[in-house]
């Protein structure tokens, strides 16, 4: 049984193109008080591509939330050469998870391959309807003592969607150092921004600051789902997933340790902020 508490939409969402380009811009009118349950699944990557799934899948089943965020490469992140097709064998799994709880499921990121064989990072956000309705492949590659920018493939895409949650933006751990992303989110509409990560132990604050930067910057609901532990000798991820209102607010936050944390979510508040505060009507091109 899902706890959402919302009003019927008011319009179904309307699909534009800006004039002299291609930048695709959504807006979705929802009733003034759309609330929902939203989660983190703060869970540390631990073992092979099939029980890290597994125990992805377990810790799924003990929330009603409406939608489920997991960490970047929940499942992948030991083996930087497991990529797969999308769709594949992981996307399958939680296809079917989805339409069973009714639930939308954000599988934070894995390992992409495409036809060419190139491998990305990837998000992808399955309805409740166990239908893909949105792929994301992260922009920024981190390169500070990783293998991330030497192994992967960089996406170019700025990518929202349109979902009865809510319009949806996507972005990828090392994304949150760069604002440029989040206001051309808000631009093609974002009112709910996700971002799964598997951020480090010894830059914690950086991520909480910066969590409620772009939650305020873009008077959105910021929504970020960190892995925990040490799943190599080399890494420790910090944890402190954590799910902030438009306003900069903390709704709540994870510690260093295994958790599913949630929150609801009320799109109305954002409309209302962004109406009473008129800070994103204020911007000067520059």
């Amino acid at each position: 049984m899902n706890a959402r508490e919302s009003l019927p939409l008011k319009a179904i969402c309307r699909e534009d193109h800006e004039t002299g380009g291609e930048r695709q811009v959504f807006r979705l009118r929802v009733a003034d008080h759309m609330r929902y349950k939203a989660a983190c699944i703060q869970m540390g990557a631990f073992g092979t591509r099939l029980e890290n799934v597994d125990r992805a899948v377990a810790l799924i089943d003990e929330t009603d939330a409406d939608l489920v965020v997991l960490p970047e490469l929940f499942a992948h992140c030991k083996d930087f050469k497991a990529g797969e097709h999308i769709p594949g064998p992981t996307t399958e799994v939680f296809k079917r998870l989805a339409r069973e709880k009714g639930s939308f499921i954000l599988m934070g990121s894995m390992l992409e391959l495409d036809e060419q064989g190139r491998m990305f990072n990837t998000s992808v956000l399955i309805d409740k309807h166990g239908t893909i309705c949105a792929r994301y492949r992260k922009i920024h590659l981190f390169s500070y003592r990783s293998k991330e920018k030497r192994s992967l493939n960089a996406g170019t895409d700025v990518v929202v969607t349109p979902t009865e949650l809510g319009v949806i933006g996507f972005s990828i751990c090392y994304d949150i150092r760069f604002p440029e992303l989040y206001r051309a989110l808000v631009k093609k509409g974002a009112e709910i921004i996700v971002c799964p990560a598997a951020w480090p132990s010894p830059r914690l604050e950086h991520w909480i600051v910066l969590n409620r930067a772009r939650a305020i910057e873009n008077q959105c609901y910021f929504i970020g789902c960190n892995q925990v532990g040490t799943p190599v000798p080399s890494t420790t991820f910090v944890g402190g997933s954590m799910i902030t209102d438009p306003w900069g607010e903390t709704l709540v936050a994870a510690g260093d340790s295994e958790a599913i944390i949630t929150a609801v979510i009320d799109v109305g508040v954002v409309n209302r902020i962004r109406k009473e505060y008129t800070s994103l009507n204020d911007v000067v091109p520059l």
